[in-house]
């Protein structure tokens, strides 16, 4: 029987029997592949395909790292940027995961993130 505790607002331990674990949150990032699409028509895409099938025809499989906490601002950008050791563009989008909560962002050709709310 797995039970769940919180810890933090960004850690869960989980337990299995004696043995415990903490788990992270995650951050993940989708890169555009090279299907050409302009930002305003993928907009449009996430939409009428919804967020997962649209990630699937437009994006590359997610690049992943645990985080303890984040801070986002103007410096954010730059921290993915350092901590992903690639550089990121309008229509990438990033996925925080804590818990059993997701949250999802696309990069704006302003440099300001957008979230996209996933509708059930």
């Amino acid at each position: 029987m797995q039970t769940l505790f919180p810890v933090f607002q960004d850690h869960m331990i989980y337990t299995h029997g004696m043995a415990a674990y903490l788990v992270m949150a995650i951050l993940r990032i989708y890169r555009r592949n090279s299907i050409f699409v302009d930002l305003a028509e993928l907009v449009e895409e996430i939409s009428r395909l919804g967020l997962v099938d649209a990630l699937q025809k437009y994006h590359n499989k997610p690049l992943e790292k645990e985080a303890k906490s984040i801070v986002a601002g103007p410096s954010f950008l730059q921290y993915l940027n350092k901590l992903f050791q690639i550089q990121l563009s309008a229509g990438d989008i990033i996925q925080f995961e804590s818990g059993n909560t997701s949250k999802y962002y696309m990069l704006s050709v302003t440099g300001t993130w957008d979230e996209i709310i996933k509708l059930q």
